[in-house]
């Protein structure tokens, strides 16, 4: 006789994947249609301050990355500790995520006098460059709350409470919407501010966001629980095995995000304004398209990290191929979407200057094309991070990137003089090459024989 497999069993990984990333999900694409409101709302205050945030913006963003991936692997250690049943652990290497988060304080300073060098030498139109330069100096104050957010977010998504950063996440995210609008166009009293208005309504939201989940970490049900509020005690040991783990990941997202920041302003950006703006409405679609898979990332990584800390690799393993389905499946369908739609997308989000509407649909088409490929990228990375096989993916990654992305990207852009669709046909060809590199490392199964904690015997690379 023939046994039927019982149909619960069949969506047992999907229902793990999807309740532990699903509330992630949700939050991402709050931050996702929160940013993209904020350039839809600078769009209409003049082309060169829609081109000046999407530069700026990023290069806030990659100035923060080194701590945001170091920090991020708290989740790494509250995942595993969580699944080893070392409750208090957590609490504490939470905390100690965010005394190393306090360091960005220290960036912010650094980074205020070389602000001016740096945006000088993309060698953009003045009026853009004095708006990247106004966005950029205002972000510096969020620096801190980014990286604060980063720790705490890491430890209720580890320890299977991923609703708590979603909700405050989603209240901080409506209220930086409303003071864009306020603050932007000088609503209810205000002076109309531009691009400050939205680089000073982001950093009140994040500070918001900080006190919330500050407010959730210590209340009294998790407590009880996790002893958040008697963990607190700064701890060298843990601190050294969080940089151990966390150091490859804050060097790779450091160097891969300005990777693309330097592809951005120095190479897309020589080729004008309109440029610029075309590579930001597409970048911006995006964004919508790959946050959902980013929330798979963050989802699978503490799944990974569970079930490893129980010692089921082998369910790990399974619950990483399940998300990989899933954001492949998502991805594709949504580069379908841009390559037949982002004409119209562009003209109703952006611009009806129909250079920005040619050139970014061509741009959306290339991005059409990897998503797929991006979506093995985004799975894998979390799945290796949850495992904590960080170095491997640090070296493969910064060496392709560099080694490859950059230099085909300005051969064609400059020696073929294909411009941005030339720079755009190497991210492509990069996105595509790197996604067999980290599938192979996944399957390879070296991640199960990581050892994250300092008192396992196993080599811990």
């Amino acid at each position: 006789m023939i046994l039927k497999r019982h149909p619960e069993a069949r969506w047992t990984g999907f229902r793990e994947v999807m309740g532990m990333s699903g509330p992630i999900i949700l939050g991402s694409i709050s931050f996702t249609i929160m940013m993209f409101v904020d350039n839809m709302m600078v769009a209409r205050v003049s082309t060169q301050a829609f081109a000046a945030i999407g530069s700026a913006g990023l290069w806030s963003y990659i100035s923060a990355c080194f701590l945001l991936g170091v920090v991020g692997c708290v989740g790494t250690f509250v995942a595993q500790s969580f699944g080893r049943g070392n409750l208090h652990d957590c609490a504490r290497y939470a905390w100690q995520g965010l005394y190393v988060s306090t360091l960005a304080a220290v960036l912010a300073v650094v980074l205020l006098p070389v602000s001016g060098p740096l945006f000088n030498a993309m060698d953009h139109s003045p009026e853009v460059t004095a708006l990247e330069l106004t966005y950029f100096r205002i972000r510096l104050l969020g620096f801190v709350s980014i990286a604060c957010v980063s720790a705490l977010a890491a430890f209720f998504q580890s320890i299977g409470r991923p609703s708590v950063p979603m909700l405050v996440a989603i209240v901080a995210n409506l209220c930086n919407v409303t003071l864009n609008y306020i603050l932007i166009f000088g609503h209810f009293g205000m002076p109309a501010m531009g691009i400050a208005g939205a680089a000073t309504a982001t950093v009140i939201a994040m500070a918001l966001q900080v006190v919330l989940l500050m407010a959730a970490f210590l209340s009294r049900p998790v407590h009880a629980r996790f002893a958040t509020r008697t963990a607190s005690q700064l701890d060298f040991h843990k601190v050294s095995e969080l940089l151990r783990i966390g150091l490859p990941v804050g060097l790779v997202m450091f160097m891969d995000v300005a990777n693309w920041g330097l592809f951005t302003s120095f190479i897309v950006g020589r080729f004008g304004d309109t440029a610029l703006a075309s590579h930001n409405a597409a970048i911006n679609f995006m964004h919508l398209a790959f946050m959902p898979a980013l929330g798979l990332n963050q989802g699978i990584a503490a799944i990974v990290g569970q079930h490893i800390g129980r010692g089921n690799f082998d369910t790990a393993a399974a619950r990483t191929y399940t998300a990989m389905k899933i954001a492949a499946v998502y991805m594709f369908l949504m580069g379908i979407v841009l390559a037949t739609f982002g004409r119209p997308l562009i003209a109703a989000c952006f611009s009806s200057n129909p250079d920005v509407l040619k050139l970014g649909h061509t741009l959306l088409i290339f991005a059409a094309l990897f998503q797929a490929f991006d979506a093995i990228n985004i799975i894998a990375s979390g799945a290796l991070r949850g495992a904590g096989d960080t170095r491997w993916m640090a070296f493969v990654t910064l060496a392709f990137a560099y080694c490859f992305f950059l230099p085909t990207s300005l051969t064609l852009a400059f020696w073929f003089k294909w411009e941005a669709i030339g720079a755009w046909v190497g991210a492509t060809a990069y996105i595509i090459g790197l996604s067999g590199f980290l599938f192979y490392r996944f399957h390879s199964g070296h991640w199960r024989h990581i050892r994250i904690f300092s008192e396992d015997t196993a080599p811990s690379s």
